[in-house]
C-alpha cells in the first residue's frame, strides 16, 4: 500500500463544490492511500474547513478525550495542539486507547510554519507488518494498559510532560459527570489527593481495519512510554540538525532519569505497560519507533492545505517548528 497521501490539486472550484462532485472518487482514494491531501483550494477560515469536513463525513464529533491541549474554534473545529513548538508529538492513531476511536481526521493549515512543523503520517498497517514477529506477538498476546495523570482544578502538575487539568478535558468540574463519561469510554477513574485524577484502561495493541480486514498497530505505546520522547527526538535531530534539538534531546534524557528516581511509574503524567502489568522494555520501544520512522511520510504544510486521514489505519504526529503555525482539526466517528 502507498505510504504517501493522494494529493488533489486545485482545479478551479472551491473546496465544497469539488467534494460534492467527487465524493465517491475521494472515498476510493482514501481507501487506497489512507489519506487525501487537498491543496490550493484557498480554504481561509475554520467554518469553511468544518463545512468541507462535514461533506466528507457528516458524523463530526466534538467530544475529545485525548491528551493534547486544544482550543475550540467552531462547533466541531479545534486547534490541533497547544503544546509548545519545540515538543514532538509522536505518531499515533487518534484516541486509539479508547474503545470507539474516531474513524476519520481532518487537518487544515491556516498558517504554515517558517521551519519544521510538518504533520507526518504513517501507515500503521505497514508498521504492524514490519515489526519483529516476536515483539509483535507479545503485544498481541498481552495488550496495552495506559495510565494518565491529570491535575485538579487550578493545580499544576509535577512534570514537563504534564497533561491539562481534568476539567479542561471533560469540560466539567462535576466528578459524577466525569465518572459517567469514563464508564462510557471504559476508563477507570481514580481520584487522588488535591482532586487529581488518574485514568487507567487496557486495550488490545492491534486492531483489524473494518474495511480491508488488515491488522493495524493501534495503541499509544510510542507516545506514552517514558523513553519514547527522547527516542523520537533522536530521529528528529537527525532530520532537523539544530542546536535547539540537540539541547532538548539532552534535556529529555536527563528528565527521564530524574523522573525515574523521583516518581513511581504510575505517577508520571503518562505511562504504559503491557496489559498484564509487565513493563514494556525500552528496546521494544526503540524498535517500534525505528520501524515507524522507516515508514513515515513528511511533507511541508502549505497555507490552506487540508488533509483527510483514515484514523483506523493512518497515524499522524507533529515535528518541532520555529515561527508562527496554526493547524486545526476535526474528526468523525460512528459513536
Amino acid at each position: 500500500m502507498p505510504s504517501e497521501p493522494y494529493i488533489v490539486i486545485h482545479q478551479g472550484e472551491n473546496i465544497t463544490d469539488y467534494i460534492q462532485k467527487n465524493k465517491a472518487e475521494i472515498d476510493r482514494k482514501l481507501s487506497e492511500y489512507g489519506a487525501v491531501l487537498f491543496r490550493g483550494f484557498g480554504i481561509d477560515n475554520a467554518q469553511t474547513f468544518e463545512d468541507a469536513s462535514k461533506l466528507l463525513d457528516p458524523e463530526l464529533k466534538n467530544d475529545y478525550l485525548g491528551t493534547s491541549p486544544r482550543n475550540k474554534l467552531t462547533e466541531f473545529v479545534f486547534s490541533a495542539s497547544e503544546l509548545p513548538p519545540h515538543y514532538p508529538i509522536m505518531q499515533h492513531c487518534e484516541m486509539s486507547f479508547l474503545p470507539h476511536a474516531p474513524r476519520k481526521l481532518f487537518f487544515w493549515c491556516r498558517i504554515a510554519p517558517e521551519t519544521g512543523g510538518e504533520t507526518p503520517i504513517c501507515d500503521f498497517g505497514k508498521v504492524y507488518e514490519d515489526l519483529n514477529p516476536a515483539i509483535r506477538k507479545e503485544f498481541e498476546d498481552k495488550g496495552v494498559t495506559t495510565i494518565r495523570n491529570y491535575s485538579g482544578p487550578g493545580q499544576k502538575g509535577k512534570s514537563v510532560k504534564q497533561l491539562k487539568p481534568w476539567p479542561d478535558m471533560f469540560l466539567t468540574t462535576d466528578k459524577n459527570k466525569v465518572e459517567e463519561i469514563c464508564k462510557v469510554h471504559e476508563l477507570e477513574a481514580h481520584w487522588l489527593e488535591n482532586d487529581s485524577l488518574r485514568l487507567i484502561n487496557t486495550r488490545p495493541a492491534v486492531a483489524t481495519h473494518p474495511q480491508s480486514g488488515s491488522k493495524i498497530w493501534f495503541n499509544h505505546t510510542q507516545v506514552f512510554h517514558s523513553a519514547a520522547a527522547r527516542m523520537e527526538y533522536a530521529h528528529i535531530l537527525d532530520r532537523q540538525k539544530n542546536l535547539r534539538g540537540l539541547g532538548l534531546n539532552l534535556f529529555l534524557r536527563i528528565n527521564d532519569l530524574w523522573e525515574s528516581f523521583t516518581q513511581k511509574p504510575e505517577e508520571r503524567a503518562m505511562h504504559v505497560t503491557f496489559g498484564n502489568g509487565d513493563p514494556i522494555p525500552d528496546d521494544y520501544v526503540k524498535h517500534l519507533i525505528d520501524v515507524i520512522w522507516k515508514n513515515i511520510y513528511i511533507n511541508p504544510w502549505q497555507k490552506g492545505d487540508m488533509i483527510m486521514i483514515d484514523n483506523y489505519r493512518t497515524a499522524h504526529g507533529r515535528l518541532p517548528y520555529y515561527g508562527e503555525r496554526e493547524v486545526n482539526v476535526c474528526w468523525a466517528s460512528d459513536k
